[in-house]
């Protein structure tokens, strides 16, 4: 009887400790979910700024559609580049437009069009 009641407690502690093994795996998978996703939002918090930063120079502002947006670091600096096309008073939306938008950590973030900066910054699938 003795022995019943040992190999009875064994079984428990087998379980318990499936069930502690069972915890400690699905920890582990919430943590790297949660890490994943904070990366992702810091990734994409530049990318949103210069969004917002292009829109403060871009005519039609709330027609504005973006795309093929990506970050491309230089050193310290992270270049934004994309292209948009807008919607001017109701017309049809216009051809796609390149930029690239300069982030510095902690400065304004610098807003060009200009031809020769986005060809020095970015490879976007127009530029190719």
């Amino acid at each position: 009887m003795r022995q019943q009641f040992y190999s009875e407690s064994a079984k428990g502690e087998k379980v318990r400790l499936s069930i502690s093994k069972l915890f400690l795996a699905v920890l582990a998978l919430v943590l790297a979910w949660v890490v994943f996703t904070q990366v992702r939002m810091l990734d994409g918090k530049v990318i949103d700024s210069a969004k917002n930063a292009a829109l403060k120079h871009i005519e039609y502002p709330e027609t504005a559609q973006f795309e093929h947006l990506q970050e491309v670091k230089h050193g310290e600096v992270s270049y934004v580049c994309g292209e948009y096309r807008i919607q001017p008073d109701n017309e049809e939306y216009g051809a796609l437009r390149p930029f690239v938008v300069e982030a510095r950590e902690g400065e304004d973030f610098i807003f060009s069009e200009a031809e020769a900066d986005v060809a020095q910054y970015c490879n976007l699938p127009a530029s190719r």
